[in-house]
């Protein structure tokens, strides 16, 4: 064979409309209206029959019809247009998937006819048309509608937002194995099916939804890796082409007339390549903010485009990365960033103040420097390495001491209250009592009653210090020597290394139900979980959430007069859960749980249940004889020390959980993170005899609501009068059974059947 590649021999024998090569494009907004511009080709088309087309857990068969192609981009073709008698086959490989599918369509697989199949690709696809016979073909009235139909539903709102999986592979005129397809259904709704080779889950299937409700055209109905990746990957949303390991930033914040603050940074960051990628590049920067300038180390403008209130920023690079290519680059840019109302600044936590990686891992070193008003007090990720006033200007710059996922800052009309309690990290409380004061009189007015309690800081300061030195008891010792806790003008709290933020609300006062107390322990914990070690994917969330609100329970247990509020939020929790579970999907599917129908779905399966899960792991390895946490404390503290600083997955984690049981744990992971399964239990009891005037208990198990293969231990308690008790476990599994206790010295009086709640479940007991 001679020298020529397989794509250049292809591309020779394919009709001269049918293009299998391409190039980048010279400008975005090129690209663009190339893409938007998508219709069907005047005269090119083809009779199709028994064709196929294989994308992973997906096939079309293209049985009997016409195609026809659409018009070029970059000088390939990418798109095309099947009107006809088509199947599509679909069978997601994981049993989370296929109940997720099953909850959308009725059934685990699909295998549904469909009229049309609109296309785009960079895969092979152009290949496996190169067999069929095109030429002069009627195209009917309707098919350039539809086509734009599809691309209007893959804009954004203003020109140049588009979806990015399509624009990356368009941009670049990648090979990746890019696939789109959007289907007509003989029965039911359109929907989407995609391979996006730029996401950690590069499968996905779409079903359609309301703009308006959803901020999207489409929504995941399931979505996977790629079969022959297996597993799953550890990457939140991209797969790792590109890394970011490292940013310098200098921030102007600078007041208004209106006595707002203007917002305006210059950010350095090296971009470095772990798999071919480019030349187009992609960062994201919150929707407000607008690119002024974009320079490469060289000095060299750099071509950069980031539409109207998109938060995608494309950066054509001087050439398509290697794998160790690295570029640095310095984005100049501002925007509204920060509100004020009052004496409040609203600074969104989690906005993406500075330009994050968009083709791989947030995970970097930040060296940031802020100018701001010398009269309102910064706190900010890193240690604060210098600080100098110039005038009104305060200067102040922090550096991290190791990577981080999550850099942010907070500043205000505060009040800075310096504590250290004994055996607990510095703290720094940073609180504003004008803007409170000014609340209070604004509600005041319009009719409601504020109470501000006083010694606020000095309650907020004590469950800070007190669950960090909780935490670093069980734990671990935290990373972090000295810690910023600010408040936000928000009813919800973020923490970010050595920075906690928490909601105005929890220092205007503190409930008697131990909710504020809980809410401070839950912040501080993510300081292990979280910030210490971080999830692997979205799937991994709970390993944050879950166990942040987990951890804040044992905060309230330790605490005396709110330990019984350990298993009542727990009570409560089960509630919630048991309302959702017909709504909502497993702790796995993570964020996917948050639909508009299900508004709380994320918070009561990723909090709540996630943190459920861990309780049951701690009852499962309670000592029954001693009541001691022992095992359960030596595996959380093997997981922190073990995963610091690395990303982890829920594989991850049972791997040291059947470490530290001595056993497999599949069936555990499988019921509660990947399952909704939640069983109802009816007990019968009966005692007898078993000589020498002891007794056992003989229990009878129906399990309901569960696969037949559902199993759990579950701790039976029995009272044995004069202030005695004895316990043990039993394994249930299966639809009835019949279980005999160990010996005891007395003949029992009562029994508890699922004590200490050591499983999620509903218990009715009856008569023997």
């Amino acid at each position: 064979m001679s020298g020529r590649s397989a794509a250049a021999l292809i591309t020779a024998l394919l009709p001269a409309s049918l293009s299998a090569q391409g190039r980048a494009a010279a400008t975005y907004l090129e690209r663009y209206r190339e893409i938007v511009s998508l219709s069907p080709l005047p005269g090119r088309g083809a009779d199709v029959s028994h064709l196929s087309l294989t994308r992973d857990a997906g096939t079309l068969f293209l049985d009997a019809g016409k195609l026809f192609l659409l018009s070029p981009v970059g000088g390939r073709t990418v798109g095309a247009v099947f009107r006809g008698q088509g199947r599509f086959v679909f069978a997601p490989p994981i049993p989370a998937e296929r109940v997720e599918l099953q909850r959308f369509a009725g059934s685990a697989t699909l295998d549904e006819a469909f009229s049309e199949a609109i296309l785009l690709f960079t895969d092979s696809t152009v290949a496996q048309f190169g067999a069929l016979a095109f030429g002069p073909a009627e195209i009917p009235g309707d098919v350039a509608p539809h086509v734009h139909e599809v691309l209007a539903s893959l804009q954004g709102e203003k020109e140049g937002s588009f979806s990015r999986a399509v624009m990356g592979p368009l941009l670049n005129s990648e090979d990746t194995g890019f696939f789109l397809t959007r289907l007509i259904r003989a029965r039911g709704d359109p929907v989407l099916f995609q391979i996006d080779p730029g996401a950690s889950e590069a499968v996905q299937l779409y079903r359609p939804v309301s703009r308006a409700r959803w901020g999207s055209n489409w929504a995941v109905v399931t979505q996977f890796p790629p079969q022959q990746e297996g597993g799953t990957p550890a990457a939140w949303w991209y797969r790792e082409r590109l890394s970011v390991p490292s940013y310098r930033v200098s921030v102007h914040l600078t007041p208004t007339f209106s006595a707002d603050l203007a917002f305006a940074a210059g950010a350095t960051l090296v971009l470095k390549a772990v798999e071919p990628v480019g030349p187009w590049l992609r960062l994201e920067l919150h929707p407000k903010l607008v690119v002024d300038s974009a320079r490469w180390e060289t000095g060299e403008s750099a071509n950069v485009f980031k539409a109207k209130e998109s938060d995608d920023v494309w950066v054509l690079a001087p050439h398509r990365l290697q794998p160790g290519d690295s570029l640095t680059l310095t984005l100049a840019y501002h925007g509204d960033l920060i509100d004020r109302y009052g004496n409040w600044f609203f600074i969104d936590p989690a906005a993406a103040w500075y330009p994050q990686n968009g083709q791989g891992r947030n995970h970097a070193t930040f060296d940031v420097s802020y100018h701001s008003p010398g009269w309102y007090p910064l706190a900010s990720v890193g240690d604060r390495i210098d600080s100098a006033l110039t005038g009104k200007v305060l200067t102040t710059r922090w550096v991290t001491r190791s990577p981080t996922s999550y850099a942010s800052f907070n500043l205000g009309l505060f009040e800075n209250y310096h504590v250290q309690h004994p055996g607990a990290p510095p703290l720094d409380v940073l609180i504003s009592d004008d803007a409170h004061r000014e609340l209070g009189r604004e509600l005041h007015a319009q009719g409601y009653m504020v109470l501000q309690q006083r010694h606020m800081r000095e309650n907020v300061a004590a469950d800070v210090s007190n669950s960090l030195k909780l935490y670093a008891h069980l734990f671990g010792a935290c990373p972090h020597e000295h810690f910023y806790v600010t408040e936000i003008p928000y009813f919800e709290g973020v923490s970010f290394p050595g920075l906690i933020d928490l909601s105005w609300s929890t220092f205007q006062n503190t409930s008697l139900d131990g909710f504020d107390e809980f809410f401070r322990a839950h912040e501080v914990a993510h300081q292990w979980w979280g910030n210490g070690v971080e999830g692997g994917s979205y799937r991994d969330a709970w390993l944050s959430e879950g166990l942040a609100s987990f951890s804040a329970l044992l905060y309230l247990q330790s605490e005396a007069e709110h330990k019984d509020r350990y298993f009542k939020y727990l009570d409560e929790y089960k509630a919630d859960i048991k309302g959702d579970r017909d709504d909502a999907g497993p702790i796995w599917i993570g964020y996917r749980n948050a639909t508009p129908d299900v508004r709380r779905g994320y918070d009561v399966m990723i909090y709540e249940k996630g943190a459920w899960v861990f309780h049951m792991l701690r009852m499962l390895m309670l000592d029954l004889s001693t009541g001691r946490d022992d095992r359960f404390t030596a595996m959380m503290r093997d997981y922190y020390t073990s995963r610091l600083g690395r990303p982890t997955t829920t594989a991850d984690f049972q791997a040291v959980a059947e470490q530290h049981m001595g056993m497999p744990m599949n069936w555990f992971f499988d019921e509660w993170v990947k399952g909704t399964g939640i069983p109802t239990y009816h007990v019968a009891w009966t005692s007898q005899p078993a000589g020498e005037g002891k007794y056992a208990v003989r229990l009878r198990v129906t399990q309901e609501h569960v696969p037949p293969d559902f199993q759990a231990f579950v701790l039976v308690s029995t009272d044995l009068g004069n202030n005695r008790f004895a316990h043990f476990r039993i394994h249930v599994r299966g639809d009835q059974a019949e279980y005999l206790s160990p010996v005891l010295p007395a003949e029992p009086k009562e029994v508890k059947f699922n004590d200490l709640s050591s499983v999620l479940a509903d218990v009715k007991m009856e008569g023997w």
